[in-house]
């Protein structure tokens, strides 16, 4: 073998130079794409609890949209809202009613619009899950499962979780104003 000559040798070198200065750019480039889809377009949520069962089960990651308006929330839609009395945490719960609905718990069942409401009434092929045994509580007593109408204002969601025996949702914190919504699953 030959030894290269010192031109060929600096030719060498310089490609070298150019490879890593060409593959720090990329990474970079990179890093930064990484941070601005994490930050401002969407980003992973793990569920925690079994508010969401049997659908989410605790351990599950979603990704979750940043962009919310009212233009795409609809009924059954998965969203991230900041809890309105426990200020540092979130809850993952579903669209259950719109600005304008008047929505009802009677014997565990949701009424929207008078109507009783099939799993949110989304037609998106979800389940709602009962642990408690137990019949509904009287509205005297409770009104998780039987309370007053409540008539949804311009900018309010009911939220309601898919385990409705074991989470803390509408029936508990009442509607939730858009701009606690911080997301939405997709």
């Amino acid at each position: 073998m030959s030894r290269l000559s010192s031109n060929q040798e600096k030719e060498r070198r310089e490609k070298i130079r150019t490879l890593f200065k060409q593959g720090g750019i990329g990474l970079f480039l990179g890093a930064i794409v990484a941070f601005c889809v994490r930050h401002f377009l969407f980003f992973p949520f793990n569920v925690e609890n079994k508010d969401m069962l049997p659908q989410y089960s605790p351990g599950t990651r979603i990704y979750v949209s940043r962009f919310v308006n009212r233009t795409n929330l609809y009924l059954g839609d998965l969203v991230l809202a900041k809890h309105p009395t426990q200020t540092e945490t979130v809850v993952f719960l579903r669209i259950s009613g719109k600005p304008g609905d008047t929505v009802q718990m009677k014997n565990k069942v949701l009424f929207r619009n008078q109507n009783p409401e099939d799993d949110a009434g989304s037609g998106k092929g979800f389940t709602l899950q009962f642990e408690d045994k137990r019949g509904p509580f009287p509205a005297s007593f409770s009104g998780r499962d039987n309370g007053e109408p409540i008539i949804l204002k311009d900018r309010d969601y009911y939220l309601l979780c898919d385990n409705r025996d074991s989470c803390s949702d509408s029936r508990d914190f009442g509607p939730v104003p858009i701009e606690n919504i911080v997301g939405k699953a997709f």
